[in-house]
């Protein structure tokens, strides 16, 4: 079993054609608004930067009870999920990590994410939707997403996306697919490698477990032994 994050299926919050700003931008946005969200001082950080700042206010105005104290809001929360990956095989499984954002309507669990990014349901936001489903163990038509997307030139907009067995089945198997095709890919890349290679990385590993157990036994030696 290993555990599986957005990363492992190479996905961003927006594809490199849709990408609004700078990767790095995005962070420091993105680490901004939890500085807010914590109540540590982030002033002098808005001073030196107009557009953050401009950015925060926008997200006020979409927003306003986001940045109310004591908000039922966890930020960044790491949730996972276990994916069984064949349903005759109980042990074959993987487990999907995602960070996001969850706050609570109703005594229901929903998700928000923000920053500069296109107002569209991207694959992180439907894989994020999948773990959150099924960690808190809702039917899929009662989890929701809002997404309060921001833009360097347009106006910034809010959007909130419904849920449904159809699209969660749907990711499902998108998860699955892509981890049989990575694990296939793997699969053969080790098997590209010549036989004498992997032979010889056999003969490497052996040659330093003998340098370390003479290495621990050469310092053994050295210790001093304790009179009886």
């Amino acid at each position: 079993m290993r555990l599986l994050t957005l990363a492992d299926f190479k996905l961003r919050e927006t594809t490199s054609l849709d990408s609004l700003v700078p990767a790095c931008v995005q962070q420091q946005f993105k680490l901004l608004v939890k500085q807010m969200l914590m109540g540590l001082p982030v002033e002098p950080i808005l001073n030196n930067y107009p557009q953050f700042r401009q950015w925060i206010l926008e997200l006020q105005e979409l927003s306003p009870s986001l940045f109310v104290p004591r908000k039922k809001l966890s930020v960044d929360l790491p949730l996972t999920a276990r994916l069984e990956l064949n349903s005759s095989s109980p042990s074959s499984f993987k487990v999907i990590e995602v960070r996001t954002n969850v706050g609570l309507f109703k005594g229901k669990e929903r998700l928000f994410e923000w920053g500069i990014r296109n107002p569209i349901l991207s694959y992180s936001d439907r894989v994020k939707l999948w773990v959150a489903t099924e960690r808190f163990q809702l039917k899929p038509d009662e989890m929701q997403l809002t997404v309060l997307a921001l833009h360097p030139t347009k106006a910034a907009q809010k959007v909130v996306f419904s849920w449904n067995h159809k699209q969660h089945k749907r990711t499902r198997n998108w998860l699955i697919n892509k981890i049989t095709e990575r694990e296939n890919q793997l699969a053969q890349a080790a098997m590209a490698i010549p036989k004498t290679d992997r032979d010889t990385d056999k003969l490497v590993s052996l040659a330093d477990d003998i340098a370390r157990a003479i290495a621990i036994a050469n310092s053994l030696d050295e210790i001093d032994e304790i009179p009886l």
